[in-house]
Protein backbone atom coordinates (compact mmCIF):
# COMPACT_ATOMS: atom_id res chain seq x y z
CA UNK A 1 0.00 0.00 0.00
CA UNK A 2 1.85 3.26 -0.96
CA UNK A 3 -0.98 5.78 -0.89
CA UNK A 4 -1.38 8.14 2.29
CA UNK A 5 -2.75 5.70 4.89
CA UNK A 6 -5.75 7.60 6.53
CA UNK A 7 -6.23 7.55 10.44
CA UNK A 8 -8.86 7.99 12.86
CA UNK A 9 -8.41 7.62 16.89
CA UNK A 10 -10.47 6.89 19.08
CA UNK A 11 -9.74 7.96 22.65
CA UNK A 12 -7.53 10.95 22.57
CA UNK A 13 -5.91 10.84 26.10
CA UNK A 14 -3.58 7.99 25.33
CA UNK A 15 -4.20 8.18 21.47
CA UNK A 16 -2.44 11.26 21.50
CA UNK A 17 0.84 9.79 22.39
CA UNK A 18 0.74 7.21 19.02
CA UNK A 19 -0.34 10.53 17.45
CA UNK A 20 2.70 12.14 18.37
CA UNK A 21 4.69 8.58 17.00
CA UNK A 22 2.66 8.49 13.87
CA UNK A 23 4.03 12.34 12.94
CA UNK A 24 7.01 10.47 12.73
CA UNK A 25 6.20 8.15 9.94
CA UNK A 26 6.11 9.16 6.19
CA UNK A 27 2.60 8.52 4.20
CA UNK A 28 0.53 8.96 7.48
CA UNK A 29 -1.96 11.01 8.37
CA UNK A 30 -4.46 11.77 10.90
CA UNK A 31 -7.87 12.62 9.71
CA UNK A 32 -10.82 11.55 12.61
CA UNK A 33 -11.19 11.79 16.46
CA UNK A 34 -13.69 10.78 18.59
CA UNK A 35 -13.90 11.72 22.38
CA UNK A 36 -16.62 12.94 24.40
CA UNK A 37 -14.39 15.13 26.44
CA UNK A 38 -14.08 18.68 24.05
CA UNK A 39 -11.23 19.80 25.79
CA UNK A 40 -9.37 16.08 25.02
CA UNK A 41 -10.38 16.70 21.37
CA UNK A 42 -8.91 20.15 21.20
CA UNK A 43 -5.65 19.17 22.44
CA UNK A 44 -5.24 16.19 20.21
CA UNK A 45 -6.57 18.60 16.93
CA UNK A 46 -3.54 20.56 17.92
CA UNK A 47 -1.28 17.58 16.64
CA UNK A 48 -3.14 17.12 13.32
CA UNK A 49 -2.26 18.27 9.83
CA UNK A 50 -4.64 19.59 7.63
CA UNK A 51 -8.72 18.86 8.14
CA UNK A 52 -9.54 16.70 10.94
CA UNK A 53 -12.86 15.35 11.69
CA UNK A 54 -14.77 15.65 14.64
CA UNK A 55 -17.18 13.02 16.57
CA UNK A 56 -18.49 12.49 19.92
CA UNK A 57 -20.17 9.91 18.71
CA UNK A 58 -18.60 6.49 17.89
CA UNK A 59 -21.39 5.33 15.22
CA UNK A 60 -21.39 8.27 13.38
CA UNK A 61 -17.46 8.48 13.89
CA UNK A 62 -17.03 4.65 11.95
CA UNK A 63 -19.75 5.01 9.88
CA UNK A 64 -17.73 8.70 8.72
CA UNK A 65 -15.90 6.85 5.64
CA UNK A 66 -13.33 9.20 6.64
CA UNK A 67 -9.92 6.98 7.84
CA UNK A 68 -8.62 3.39 6.48
CA UNK A 69 -7.25 2.20 10.03
CA UNK A 70 -8.34 2.85 13.73
CA UNK A 71 -6.45 3.07 17.25
CA UNK A 72 -8.61 2.33 19.88
CA UNK A 73 -7.45 4.05 22.79
CA UNK A 74 -10.60 4.11 24.83
CA UNK A 75 -11.82 2.79 27.83
CA UNK A 76 -9.28 -0.92 28.93
CA UNK A 77 -12.17 -3.21 28.86
CA UNK A 78 -14.48 -2.08 25.89
CA UNK A 79 -11.44 -2.15 22.91
CA UNK A 80 -13.70 -5.43 21.23
CA UNK A 81 -16.49 -4.19 21.69
CA UNK A 82 -15.41 -1.09 19.24
CA UNK A 83 -13.13 -3.45 17.38
CA UNK A 84 -15.83 -5.99 15.82
CA UNK A 85 -18.12 -2.90 14.07
CA UNK A 86 -14.75 -1.57 12.94
CA UNK A 87 -13.75 -4.54 10.91
CA UNK A 88 -16.90 -5.41 9.79
CA UNK A 89 -16.59 -1.75 8.14
CA UNK A 90 -13.15 -3.29 6.71
CA UNK A 91 -11.01 -0.82 9.04
CA UNK A 92 -7.69 -2.23 10.09
CA UNK A 93 -7.61 -1.95 13.75
CA UNK A 94 -4.90 -1.10 16.29
CA UNK A 95 -6.10 -1.77 20.25
CA UNK A 96 -4.09 -0.31 22.34
CA UNK A 97 -4.85 -2.19 25.90
CA UNK A 98 -6.51 -5.40 27.04
CA UNK A 99 -8.30 -7.08 23.31
CA UNK A 100 -11.25 -8.50 24.95
CA UNK A 101 -12.53 -8.22 28.96
CA UNK A 102 -14.44 -11.86 28.29
CA UNK A 103 -14.41 -15.34 27.08
CA UNK A 104 -16.82 -14.54 24.68
CA UNK A 105 -15.74 -11.12 23.22
CA UNK A 106 -11.91 -13.36 22.78
CA UNK A 107 -14.10 -15.72 20.64
CA UNK A 108 -16.25 -12.79 18.88
CA UNK A 109 -12.89 -10.84 17.76
CA UNK A 110 -11.17 -14.03 16.36
CA UNK A 111 -14.09 -15.01 14.43
CA UNK A 112 -14.31 -10.65 12.99
CA UNK A 113 -10.59 -10.84 12.22
CA UNK A 114 -10.86 -13.73 10.04
CA UNK A 115 -13.67 -12.61 8.50
CA UNK A 116 -12.81 -9.24 7.25
CA UNK A 117 -9.21 -9.71 6.16
CA UNK A 118 -8.32 -6.48 8.12
CA UNK A 119 -5.25 -5.93 9.96
CA UNK A 120 -5.62 -6.91 13.72
CA UNK A 121 -2.92 -5.40 15.75
CA UNK A 122 -2.24 -5.74 19.77
CA UNK A 123 -0.72 -2.40 20.66
CA UNK A 124 1.58 -3.74 23.28
CA UNK A 125 4.30 -1.13 23.47
CA UNK A 126 6.33 -2.54 26.74
CA UNK A 127 8.18 -5.45 24.00
CA UNK A 128 9.45 -2.48 22.36
CA UNK A 129 11.73 -1.23 24.93
CA UNK A 130 15.66 -1.54 24.50
CA UNK A 131 16.17 -3.63 26.97
CA UNK A 132 13.22 -5.75 25.97
CA UNK A 133 14.47 -6.06 22.10
CA UNK A 134 17.66 -6.28 23.26
CA UNK A 135 16.55 -9.48 25.15
CA UNK A 136 14.85 -10.71 22.44
CA UNK A 137 17.90 -10.83 20.28
CA UNK A 138 19.92 -12.19 22.61
CA UNK A 139 17.27 -14.88 22.50
CA UNK A 140 16.94 -15.48 19.44
CA UNK A 141 20.69 -15.70 19.02
CA UNK A 142 20.25 -19.05 19.64
CA UNK A 143 23.25 -19.08 22.84
CA UNK A 144 21.33 -18.83 25.84
CA UNK A 145 19.45 -22.11 24.58
CA UNK A 146 16.09 -23.04 25.50
CA UNK A 147 13.99 -20.40 28.12
CA UNK A 148 12.58 -22.77 30.74
CA UNK A 149 11.65 -20.48 32.87
CA UNK A 150 10.90 -16.66 32.58
CA UNK A 151 9.79 -13.49 34.54
CA UNK A 152 7.91 -10.49 33.88
CA UNK A 153 6.51 -7.77 36.43
CA UNK A 154 4.74 -4.28 35.72
CA UNK A 155 4.94 -2.68 39.24
CA UNK A 156 2.40 0.48 38.84
CA UNK A 157 1.88 1.38 42.52
CA UNK A 158 0.09 4.82 42.88
CA UNK A 159 0.43 7.62 45.40
CA UNK A 160 -2.68 8.60 47.32
CA UNK A 161 -3.41 11.51 45.71
CA UNK A 162 -2.87 10.54 41.77
CA UNK A 163 -5.01 7.38 42.66
CA UNK A 164 -7.91 9.08 43.78
CA UNK A 165 -7.38 11.51 40.70
CA UNK A 166 -7.44 8.06 38.49
CA UNK A 167 -10.50 6.59 40.69
CA UNK A 168 -12.99 9.84 41.77
CA UNK A 169 -16.17 8.39 41.00
CA UNK A 170 -17.36 11.91 41.36
CA UNK A 171 -14.92 13.02 38.37
CA UNK A 172 -15.31 9.47 36.11
CA UNK A 173 -18.80 8.01 37.53
CA UNK A 174 -19.24 5.14 39.89
CA UNK A 175 -18.44 2.65 37.03
CA UNK A 176 -15.14 3.29 35.94
CA UNK A 177 -13.01 0.37 35.17
CA UNK A 178 -10.38 1.33 37.28
CA UNK A 179 -13.03 0.87 40.31
CA UNK A 180 -13.24 -2.69 39.73
CA UNK A 181 -10.73 -3.97 37.77
CA UNK A 182 -9.15 -7.86 38.92
CA UNK A 183 -5.10 -7.46 39.98
CA UNK A 184 -4.65 -10.11 37.46
CA UNK A 185 -6.50 -8.62 34.31
CA UNK A 186 -3.69 -5.50 33.42
CA UNK A 187 -0.91 -8.17 33.13
CA UNK A 188 -0.53 -7.33 29.13
CA UNK A 189 3.03 -5.19 30.34
CA UNK A 190 4.02 -8.04 31.96
CA UNK A 191 3.10 -11.12 29.79
CA UNK A 192 3.48 -9.77 26.20
CA UNK A 193 7.33 -9.23 26.01
CA UNK A 194 8.08 -12.41 27.60
CA UNK A 195 6.01 -13.92 24.52
CA UNK A 196 7.25 -11.63 21.83
CA UNK A 197 10.76 -12.35 22.86
CA UNK A 198 10.03 -16.04 22.66
CA UNK A 199 7.67 -16.90 20.13
CA UNK A 200 5.91 -19.31 23.43
CA UNK A 201 2.07 -18.86 23.80
CA UNK A 202 0.04 -20.13 26.80
CA UNK A 203 -1.57 -23.11 27.62
CA UNK A 204 -2.31 -23.24 30.79
CA UNK A 205 -2.90 -20.11 34.06
CA UNK A 206 -2.74 -20.78 37.80
CA UNK A 207 -3.51 -17.66 39.67
CA UNK A 208 -2.81 -16.08 43.20
CA UNK A 209 -3.91 -12.94 44.87
CA UNK A 210 -2.81 -10.96 48.45
CA UNK A 211 -4.76 -8.32 50.16
CA UNK A 212 -3.72 -4.74 50.27
CA UNK A 213 -3.20 -3.67 54.32
CA UNK A 214 -6.80 -2.48 55.89
CA UNK A 215 -4.74 1.02 56.26
CA UNK A 216 -4.06 0.94 52.39
CA UNK A 217 -7.94 0.76 51.55
CA UNK A 218 -8.85 3.54 53.58
CA UNK A 219 -6.17 5.81 52.34
CA UNK A 220 -6.80 5.18 49.21
CA UNK A 221 -10.52 4.65 49.47
CA UNK A 222 -10.42 1.51 47.10
CA UNK A 223 -13.47 -0.79 46.26
CA UNK A 224 -10.58 -2.96 45.01
CA UNK A 225 -8.78 -4.89 48.49
CA UNK A 226 -5.93 -6.83 46.45
CA UNK A 227 -2.98 -5.65 46.15
CA UNK A 228 -0.52 -8.46 44.08
CA UNK A 229 -1.70 -10.76 41.62
CA UNK A 230 0.70 -13.04 40.54
CA UNK A 231 0.08 -15.99 37.91
CA UNK A 232 1.94 -18.92 36.73
CA UNK A 233 1.61 -19.96 33.09
CA UNK A 234 2.61 -23.03 31.29
CA UNK A 235 3.14 -22.10 27.57
CA UNK A 236 3.67 -24.68 24.41
CA UNK A 237 6.82 -25.15 24.80
CA UNK A 238 6.80 -26.43 27.81
CA UNK A 239 8.28 -23.52 29.85
CA UNK A 240 6.74 -22.05 32.93
CA UNK A 241 6.47 -18.04 33.06
CA UNK A 242 6.08 -15.82 36.02
CA UNK A 243 3.39 -12.89 35.42
CA UNK A 244 3.32 -9.91 37.87
CA UNK A 245 1.17 -7.18 36.67
CA UNK A 246 0.26 -4.07 37.86
CA UNK A 247 0.93 -4.47 41.42
CA UNK A 248 0.63 -1.78 44.05
CA UNK A 249 3.58 -2.54 45.97
CA UNK A 250 6.76 -0.87 45.67
CA UNK A 251 9.07 0.49 44.20
CA UNK A 252 7.52 1.19 41.05
CA UNK A 253 9.07 -0.48 37.82
CA UNK A 254 9.14 -2.85 35.49
CA UNK A 255 11.36 -6.29 34.84
CA UNK A 256 12.07 -9.04 32.83
CA UNK A 257 14.00 -12.21 32.94
CA UNK A 258 14.71 -15.19 30.43
CA UNK A 259 15.82 -18.61 32.16
CA UNK A 260 17.54 -20.80 29.76
CA UNK A 261 19.40 -23.98 29.34
CA UNK A 262 22.66 -22.59 29.06
CA UNK A 263 21.93 -18.81 30.52
CA UNK A 264 19.84 -15.94 31.06
CA UNK A 265 19.00 -12.20 29.98
CA UNK A 266 17.65 -10.04 32.53
CA UNK A 267 16.66 -6.47 32.23
CA UNK A 268 18.32 -4.35 35.05
CA UNK A 269 16.06 -3.33 38.58
CA UNK A 270 16.18 0.49 38.48
CA UNK A 271 18.02 0.60 34.77
CA UNK A 272 15.59 -0.83 32.07
CA UNK A 273 17.38 0.06 29.16
CA UNK A 274 20.61 -2.05 30.59
CA UNK A 275 20.76 -5.87 30.64
CA UNK A 276 22.67 -8.56 32.24
CA UNK A 277 23.46 -11.34 30.09
CA UNK A 278 25.40 -14.29 31.60
CA UNK A 279 26.11 -18.00 30.98
CA UNK A 280 27.02 -21.28 33.12
CA UNK A 281 30.36 -20.78 33.22
CA UNK A 282 30.83 -24.44 31.52
CA UNK A 283 28.55 -23.30 29.19
CA UNK A 284 29.85 -19.59 28.04
CA UNK A 285 30.58 -19.25 24.49
CA UNK A 286 34.15 -19.57 23.69
CA UNK A 287 35.43 -15.84 23.97
CA UNK A 288 32.37 -14.50 25.29
CA UNK A 289 32.36 -13.28 28.76
CA UNK A 290 30.56 -15.20 31.36
CA UNK A 291 28.52 -11.98 32.71
CA UNK A 292 28.07 -8.96 31.56
CA UNK A 293 25.79 -5.91 32.27
CA UNK A 294 25.54 -3.06 29.26
CA UNK A 295 23.12 -0.54 27.94
CA UNK A 296 20.64 -1.68 24.94
CA UNK A 297 21.46 0.26 22.14
CA UNK A 298 18.19 0.89 19.33
CA UNK A 299 18.75 -1.15 15.62
CA UNK A 300 17.56 2.14 14.14
CA UNK A 301 15.83 4.99 14.22
CA UNK A 302 16.99 5.89 17.93
CA UNK A 303 16.10 9.77 17.25
CA UNK A 304 12.37 8.99 16.64
CA UNK A 305 12.04 6.31 19.47
CA UNK A 306 14.02 8.65 22.46
CA UNK A 307 10.84 11.04 21.39
CA UNK A 308 8.10 8.40 22.60
CA UNK A 309 6.86 7.15 25.48
CA UNK A 310 6.97 4.21 27.21
CA UNK A 311 10.77 4.02 27.06
CA UNK A 312 10.39 4.42 22.79
CA UNK A 313 7.88 2.01 22.93
CA UNK A 314 4.90 4.00 21.80
CA UNK A 315 6.99 4.65 18.28
CA UNK A 316 7.72 1.10 17.56
CA UNK A 317 4.59 -0.46 18.48
CA UNK A 318 2.83 1.96 15.40
CA UNK A 319 4.93 1.43 13.11
CA UNK A 320 5.09 -1.99 13.13
CA UNK A 321 1.21 -1.20 12.73
CA UNK A 322 1.63 1.10 10.08
CA UNK A 323 4.54 -1.40 8.34
CA UNK A 324 1.90 -4.38 8.95
CA UNK A 325 -0.87 -2.56 6.61
CA UNK A 326 1.11 -1.45 4.30
CA UNK A 327 2.63 -5.30 3.98
CA UNK A 328 -0.58 -6.84 4.20
CA UNK A 329 0.73 -9.05 7.19
CA UNK A 330 0.32 -8.95 10.61
CA UNK A 331 2.87 -8.79 13.10
CA UNK A 332 2.47 -12.73 14.04
CA UNK A 333 3.53 -12.01 17.39
CA UNK A 334 0.52 -9.44 18.12
CA UNK A 335 -2.13 -10.68 16.47
CA UNK A 336 -5.43 -11.33 17.21
CA UNK A 337 -4.47 -14.92 18.18
CA UNK A 338 -1.53 -13.48 20.84
CA UNK A 339 -4.39 -10.38 21.51
CA UNK A 340 -6.90 -12.83 23.01
CA UNK A 341 -4.61 -15.02 24.24
CA UNK A 342 -3.22 -12.73 26.67
CA UNK A 343 -6.70 -11.33 27.60
CA UNK A 344 -7.58 -14.96 28.72
CA UNK A 345 -4.53 -15.54 30.92
CA UNK A 346 -5.81 -12.79 32.38
CA UNK A 347 -9.06 -13.47 32.71
CA UNK A 348 -9.06 -17.11 33.13
CA UNK A 349 -6.01 -16.26 35.82
CA UNK A 350 -9.09 -14.38 38.29
CA UNK A 351 -11.00 -17.53 37.67
CA UNK A 352 -8.20 -19.34 38.56
CA UNK A 353 -7.71 -16.71 42.21
CA UNK A 354 -11.64 -17.40 42.86
CA UNK A 355 -11.10 -20.95 42.90
CA UNK A 356 -8.33 -21.74 44.84
CA UNK A 357 -5.53 -21.39 42.34
CA UNK A 358 -7.10 -24.33 39.72
CA UNK A 359 -5.63 -24.63 37.05
CA UNK A 360 -7.51 -23.27 33.79
CA UNK A 361 -6.51 -24.26 30.09
CA UNK A 362 -6.02 -21.90 27.71
CA UNK A 363 -7.79 -22.31 24.43
CA UNK A 364 -6.22 -22.69 21.06
CA UNK A 365 -7.97 -19.38 19.43
CA UNK A 366 -6.58 -20.53 15.85
CA UNK A 367 -9.12 -23.69 16.22
CA UNK A 368 -13.33 -22.95 16.32
CA UNK A 369 -13.63 -26.24 17.99
CA UNK A 370 -11.61 -25.28 20.80
CA UNK A 371 -12.96 -21.82 21.48
CA UNK A 372 -16.40 -22.24 20.65
CA UNK A 373 -17.02 -23.42 23.74
CA UNK A 374 -16.13 -20.66 25.02
CA UNK A 375 -18.81 -18.25 22.87
CA UNK A 376 -21.23 -17.67 25.52
CA UNK A 377 -19.24 -17.34 28.23
CA UNK A 378 -20.03 -13.63 29.00
CA UNK A 379 -18.90 -13.36 33.38
CA UNK A 380 -17.05 -10.04 33.84
CA UNK A 381 -15.94 -8.32 37.06
CA UNK A 382 -16.83 -4.88 35.70
CA UNK A 383 -20.31 -2.95 36.12
CA UNK A 384 -21.80 -0.36 34.29
CA UNK A 385 -25.15 1.51 35.02
CA UNK A 386 -27.26 -0.97 33.27
CA UNK A 387 -25.72 -4.27 34.33
CA UNK A 388 -24.07 -5.69 37.59
CA UNK A 389 -20.86 -7.52 37.65
CA UNK A 390 -21.46 -11.30 37.49
CA UNK A 391 -18.12 -12.15 38.82
CA UNK A 392 -16.35 -10.42 42.18
CA UNK A 393 -13.84 -7.92 42.03
CA UNK A 394 -12.03 -8.92 45.05
CA UNK A 395 -10.42 -12.43 45.59
CA UNK A 396 -12.25 -14.53 48.64
CA UNK A 397 -9.17 -13.86 50.68
CA UNK A 398 -10.40 -10.19 50.92
CA UNK A 399 -13.72 -10.30 49.13
CA UNK A 400 -15.89 -6.99 49.42
CA UNK A 401 -17.70 -6.77 46.77
CA UNK A 402 -21.59 -7.43 46.52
Amino acid sequence: MDREIRIGVFGTWRGRAYMKSLKLIDGVRVTALCDKMPQRIEEAKALCDGDVAIYDNFDEFINSGKFDAVLLCYYFHEHAQYAIPALERGIHVFSETMAASTMALCVALCRAVEKSGCIYMLGENYPFSRGCLEMKRQYEGGTLGKVLFAEGEYVHPMSPEESWRYNNPEVHGQYHWRRYLPVTYYSSHALAPLMYMTGALPRYVVGMAAPDTEENIRKYKKLKTDAVGVMLVQMDNGAIFRVNGSSNIGPKGNWYRLGCTFGGVETVRGNEKCVRLAYNPWSAPEGVEVSKIYEAQWESDADKAEQAGHGGGDYWVVKEFIDAIRSGRPNERLDVYHAVAISAVAILGWRSVLQKSKRFEIPDFTKERARKKWENDNLTPFRSEDAPNTLPFNSPNTAKSK
